[in-house]
């Protein structure tokens, strides 16, 4: 019947869950347990010698001040346990407050610990065997024990008895109180938001960190965002390999995808220590590690937009449509066509004060899309193709193979035209910006949507440039934007030298007359501006624009970069020319002189088409304009009529079948 009613009450102490006992019950179960942990046989009077041990790591610090039961409330709270040896792992923990007392019970990392006590290891070994407290197995089969707490932030002895070794290791844990929330504290510890009557917004505060090896390090001062009663502080670590934060419980992701680590944070109270964990990738396999971070009340400072000092502009060789400023704490003011204005932000600290016609932007977005086909190039030049994931060009309509191969493989998405775009697909992908054209102002309901559902958008006019180069320099807009800014200078210098030295290389006196169009589906021909891009490409590579003198007979007053014409019109002004391009990208493209006589008997009469200098340009300078030099390169041997030396872009139209 003894044995009957032992096995009884073993049962029930196994099959309890971990967080279900207190120490004063561990006392209770004597060594007739069949468990491992209370075999008669195991001697537990060995003591590990200190060479046997692995190096201690300090967990308690200077000025540290015990937090006794008695400021606590009652209750269970998820708490931070520090160890000083890495063998002896708390994975978490719950503390227990009740009357004035507390209790702990640890989850273990690992299985090798039979008992524990907490005292010394020689205090252990002579101690009798119904004081120790052996270990309980939760539910997922990991062993638990629970302990007596003397005080919180205070280095407890604790000795741990190696099932393998059958040996006792002298040990030092620390229960954090900075770990537990701030209800767990009968008085409020620390300053709050309130404390300093911060409104709604974002502050800067220096932030201390201790813990760890001493190697990591965060940004201070660093961000922090007050809304209403919560607080929250964004941590940029000096390594790119934490991959996840902890506080209270929490488990925090990163909130951006490159460079350094950065968290957003529950922050409760200024000068009020604050337990965290951060787990590191940068080891042999992942670990956990603990830190304390500290606020300063007495660093707060407001960032307010009217305050900031301006430092600098962006240096512009040839871009009209588009400043930057550059002002104090890194933040840059970008202005497009004169009266849209971008703030892009250092970090996430929206200065308070800014005027409400500014959009912010965040640097090196991520997951973007983009509308504006012309923008995808000085991406791909920048080499952030992975962060666009979504564009609303069709995989034939592209004329970038990286672009056309993204889709491909599935990595670049079509979400719908410019105007219709798939909105509740690009949130619940979190698309966190968006690059249109001025075409999406003939939708303005569109932009206004993108915006309602905190998706930011940047309008951009680079098609508006009248100068190749200047169009080029967009590149140095998102090189900024992009964090490649050192890149961006690179691929616009070399781009830059390269047109220079074609069109150094080109003689004005036996500069030839060239026109450029295309034909709708009217009939009408459609002919660039004077002051547009082609007619500035023509002109670099050693031409004249044919239809230099059109401006005068346009009545339009829209900002278009071309016009129509009647044919009768065109002719009168090209049918001299000594060569003419036509634009296939748009219409479709051509393969002999007879498919344009088709298009109207009158082109018969040109003398380029006499001549048999005529083209056709297949390639998309819309979507290529990093490819300045190569294009120059095809209009200078369009006019050398050197067909090889034409390629990519022109491709000399056969001579007529009837010959």
């Amino acid at each position: 019947m003894k044995k009957f009613l032992l096995w009884g009450l073993f049962l029930a102490f196994t099959l309890s869950a971990c967080t279900n006992n207190t120490a004063s019950e561990h006392a209770k179960n004597e060594t007739e347990s069949a468990n491992d942990a209370s075999s008669s046989d195991i001697q537990t009077d060995k003591v590990a010698d200190p060479s046997e041990m692995t190096t201690a790591e300090q967990v308690t610090w200077d000025g540290m001040v015990a937090v006794s039961a008695g400021e606590l409330n009652d209750g269970d709270y998820n708490i931070v346990v520090d160890s000083s040896s890495s063998m002896f792992s708390v994975e978490n923990a719950v503390l227990h407050v009740a009357d004035e007392t507390m209790t702990a019970t640890m989850t273990m990392g690992g299985t090798g610990y039979l008992y524990v006590y907490m005292d010394t290891a020689e205090e252990a070994a002579s101690a009798p065997e119904n004081r120790l407290i052996p270990f309980e197995e939760d539910d997922d089969g990991a062993h638990c024990f629970t302990v007596p707490v003397e005080a919180l932030d205070k280095g407890l002895p604790c000795a741990a008895f190696s099932k393998r070794k059958e040996q006792w290791y002298d040990r030092t844990l620390v229960f954090r109180a900075d770990s537990l929330p701030s209800d767990a504290f009968r008085e409020e510890r620390g300053i709050s938001a309130a404390d300093l009557s911060l409104a709604d917004g974002t502050y800067t505060a220096e932030v201390s960190l201790s813990g760890g090896s001493g190697r990591a390090s965060i940004t201070s001062p660093t961000e922090i965002h007050v809304d209403g009663s919560e607080m929250t502080a964004v941590i940029e670590w000096s390594s790119p390999n934490y991959d996840y934060m902890v506080v209270n419980g929490e488990k925090y992701l990163p909130i951006n995808e490159s460079g350094n680590s950065v968290f957003e944070i529950p922050v409760s109270h200024f000068d009020a220590p604050l337990a965290v964990s951060a787990d590191t990738t940068a080891m042999s396999e992942p670990h956990e590690i603990n830190y304390t971070l500290t606020f300063a009340s007495d660093s707060v400072q407001t960032v307010s937009w009217n305050d900031l000092k301006q430092t600098g502009r962006m240096k512009l060789s040839y871009a009209k449509q588009f400043s930057v400023d550059y002002y104090e704490d890194g933040y840059a003011l970008i202005t497009i066509a004169g009266n849209q204005r971008y703030l892009l932000l250092p970090g996430t600290a929206i200065p308070q004060d800014l005027p409400d016609d500014i959009t912010i932007l965040h640097r090196d977005p991520q997951k973007v899309y983009i509308a504006s086909s012309s923008c995808m190039d000085f991406w791909r030049a920048l080499d952030k193709l992975d962060s666009v994931w979504f564009t609303s060009t069709k995989k034939p309509d592209w004329d970038l193979p990286d672009a056309a191969e993204r889709m491909t493989e599935g990595s670049l998405e079509f979400v719908g035209k410019y105007n219709t775009p798939d909105f509740e697909y690009l949130l619940a992908e979190g698309c966190s910006f968006a690059a249109e054209n001025t075409m999406i102002y003939h939708t303005p309901e569109t932009l206004e949507k993108l915006k309602s559902i905190g998706i930011p958008v940047l309008v951009e006019y680079s098609s508006y440039e009248e100068s190749p180069l200047g169009r080029l320099e967009w590149i140095r807009l998102w090189g900024l934007l992009t964090d490649q800014k050192e890149k961006a200078d690179s691929v616009f210098t070399k781009q830059e030298k390269r047109t220079q030295k074609l069109a150094a290389d080109t003689s004005s006196d036996t500069a030839l007359r060239v026109a450029y169009f295309s034909i709708n589906a009217n009939g009408m021909i459609r002919v660039p501006k004077p002051s547009s891009y082609i007619p500035k490409l023509i002109e670099m590579a050693g031409g004249v624009y044919a239809l230099n003198d059109i401006g005068a007979t346009d009545g339009s007053q829209n900002a278009s970069a071309s016009m129509n014409m009647q044919m009768e019109d065109f002719y009168a002004a090209a049918q001299d020319a000594d060569i003419i391009i036509y634009n296939g990208t748009i219409e479709g493209g051509m393969a002999s002189v007879d498919d344009l006589v088709e298009k109207n008997a009158l082109f018969g009469k040109f003398t380029a088409v006499k001549n048999g200098c005529v083209w056709c340009q297949n390639g998309d300078l819309f979507q290529h304009p990093t490819a300045v030099a190569k294009e120059t390169a095809s209009y200078l041997g369009a006019m050398h009529n050197a067909e090889n030396e034409a390629k990519p872009f022109l491709s000399k139209l056969t001579a007529s079948r009837s010959e």
